[in-house]
């Protein structure tokens, strides 16, 4: 089969390779769709988190094609969604639930490095199935479960956020991430939902997903901080989720916050960007890192089974494998209106 792989920075070259063979305990998956994440694309630019040599393509719905001789839990024909990190269940943060923090979670993982092909590709193996596959329902589509592991980081986001019912919160970029971040906020029950967002396409998407407020940031200017206090009584939002990836994100997000409040640094930001510790200090602000997800795979597979995430309003295009840099990557890189682009093996 060809497969784009990762030759050198901003390259991906098909080569030919053999189709998966599997071990008694692995399952080969017919891929039918892989979305193209940020981390993607940060790796496709400069390196970051991929090497050279990898088949990148994590956010993956398929069917079973083979089974092994000791699988159980699944039979060809089963249509499932990859989790594409799988943890090995046996070390401190694995007992503790904690998942994606397992020490050897990511070396599993496929997509990321050239050990392990990722879902580029008309197959891709699965090398622990009970911790990476997961049955889609039949009302879920196989471009939603293509979704599956994007929404997953939103709702993990929110899930290990202090977030309750009522609360005022902003996030920073409506891509992705940040659009699914807004679904769970109004599942949730939030106040105030703000949103900062330059693309008028996806401040449009924002709205129609339950923003309360979008503010374009360019045009709000040094203002914007006093706009967002106006709409909290004054105090700043309860929680800031900065979901943009971008240092501006980054660097403004506790001016946004109230005192006491938190900042969730959800999206992958691999710039050096100064910030200011004593206004952290000042205000007492809380800032968490979030990575990929604990057990909220099952949960977002629910939401979409039972109607409350559109994940159809995500996707801004599919195209065929073959065309996956120029109509894909390429793409992504010179608009900032895309969310989704889903490659089609």
């Amino acid at each position: 089969m060809q497969v784009p792989v990762f030759t050198e920075l901003q390259k991906l070259e098909f080569k030919e390779k053999p189709k998966p063979e599997i071990r008694a305990d692995e399952v080969l998956m017919k891929v039918e769709y892989c979305g193209i994440c940020g981390s993607d694309l940060h790796g496709y630019l400069n390196g970051i988190m991929v090497p050279l040599g990898t088949v990148m393509g994590h956010e993956c719905s398929g069917v079973v094609a083979e089974i092994g001789a000791k699988v159980k839990n699944f039979t060809p024909g089963d249509r499932v969604v990859a989790k594409p990190i799988p943890e090995c269940g046996e070390c401190y943060w694995c007992r503790k639930g904690q998942f994606s923090l397992c020490n050897k979670a990511f070396e599993r993982a496929i997509g990321i490095s050239p050990a392990h092909d990722g879902a580029y590709a008309e197959y891709v193996r699965i090398e622990y199935p009970d911790q990476m596959l997961f049955k889609l329902p039949p009302n879920v589509s196989f471009q939603q479960g293509a979704l599956v592991e994007p929404l997953a980081t939103s709702l993990h986001g929110v899930r290990v956020s202090s977030f309750k019912p009522g609360d005022n919160v902003v996030v920073i970029g409506a891509g992705m991430i940040g659009l699914g971040t807004i679904q769970f906020l109004k599942i949730g029950g939030a106040g105030q939902v703000i949103v900062l967002e330059v693309s008028e396409k996806k401040a449009r998407l924002a709205r129609d997903l339950g923003a309360d407020v979008v503010f374009d940031p360019t045009v709000e200017g040094e203002g914007l901080r006093e706009r967002i206090l106006g709409l909290t009584g004054g105090v700043g939002a309860d929680i800031v989720y900065e979901c943009s990836g971008v240092p501006f994100g980054f660097q403004n997000a506790m001016f946004f916050a109230k005192s006491g409040g938190q900042v969730m640094v959800v999206g992958i930001n691999d710039k050096d960007v100064a910030i200011n510790p004593f206004m952290l200090v000042l205000w007492e602000i809380d800032m968490k890192g979030v990575l990929g997800y604990y057990d909220e795979f099952n949960h977002v597979i629910r939401f979409l089974e039972q109607g409350k995430i559109n994940g159809d309003l995500f996707i801004s295009a599919i195209v065929p494998l073959a065309d996956i840099e120029e109509k894909g990557f390429k793409r992504l890189i010179a608009s900032k209106d895309e969310v989704k682009i889903l490659v089609k093996p």
